[in-house]
């Protein structure tokens, strides 16, 4: 499934770029632009998700938000292949993140940056050769892309448990699910479209509790509780279920399915 790649509709109004980095970027159609959830690794393959999706669907129209869902590199790292810091600063481009976003993205890739990086070189394999004949895939996603990692600092944090709001026009509802899959993350249900995005909470393998690369060993009973809450606020009227990895599964007993067994898991 990892391999097969390029731009995909989630349902009308919402596409995914798959493929072009270890993780997916998502596009919503909001009031005036595309709500943008995720911009990859580094700013390149970001870039080129764009530039595809606007030659099929995007008509041309701006970002007019953008939401971080978590605080692990590959969730926000490419974002100024899609976004001018400049609209960011005047109020143009909003970005969401969950609370104490920066706080923890620095003490990870700052403070921690230097031997998680090194370590990460060998989880993920990325100096194992590629080529016409054979490539070693990360299982998330193709690879981890090599390009410029970016970031731009949130403008506006979901701080409550749940959280309402418009974004460009779409009413959305952040469930905060701090030390689950990261320190920080968020999933985000969208009413009006029935789709659930888990960010990285629920994906299509085993939750993974401790990383090679050192992040901080994720606690598995608070994490199940919080897909929990999902299923129970969400999950049973939510038609399509979609990620920043992987593929989405669509239809309500599917999803039911999915979220029972993971939190399970």
């Amino acid at each position: 499934m990892n391999n097969n790649y390029g731009l995909y509709e989630v349902l009308p109004g919402i596409y995914q770029v798959r493929g072009f980095d270890l993780s997916d970027i998502t596009f919503v159609r909001g009031k005036t632009g595309w709500i943008v959830f995720d911009p990859l690794v580094s700013k390149e393959p970001a870039r080129a998700a764009w530039k595809l999706f606007q030659e099929h669907v995007g008509q041309g129209l701006p970002v007019s938000a953008l939401i971080y869902s978590h605080t692990h590199g590959d969730h926000w790292g490419g974002v100024r292949g899609i976004v001018d810091e400049a609209d960011v600063r005047s109020g143009k481009v909003a970005i969401i993140a969950p609370v104490d976003f920066m706080n923890f993205t620095v003490s990870e890739n700052v403070y921690a940056g230097n031997a998680m990086n090194r370590r990460l070189f060998y989880q993920y394999g990325l100096l194992l050769p590629a080529s016409a004949h054979g490539y070693v895939g990360q299982g998330l996603g193709q690879a981890v892309s090599a390009g410029a990692v970016t970031l731009i600092a949130p403008t506006r944090h979901v701080e409550k448990p749940i959280e309402e709001f418009e974004v460009d026009g779409v009413r959305m509802i952040f469930q905060s699910t701090p030390d689950t899959e990261a320190p920080r993350e968020m999933n985000t249900y969208i009413p009006e479209m029935k789709a659930l995005w888990m960010a990285e909470n629920v994906i299509a393998s085993l939750h993974n509790i401790y990383t090679l690369r050192g992040a901080l060993v994720r606690d598995p009973l608070n994490w199940s509780k919080y897909i929990g809450e999902s299923l129970f606020r969400f999950g049973l009227e939510a038609e399509v279920m979609f990620a920043s990895h992987h593929w989405p599964r669509w239809g309500n007993d599917r999803i039911q399915e999915v979220l029972r067994v993971s939190l399970a898991m």
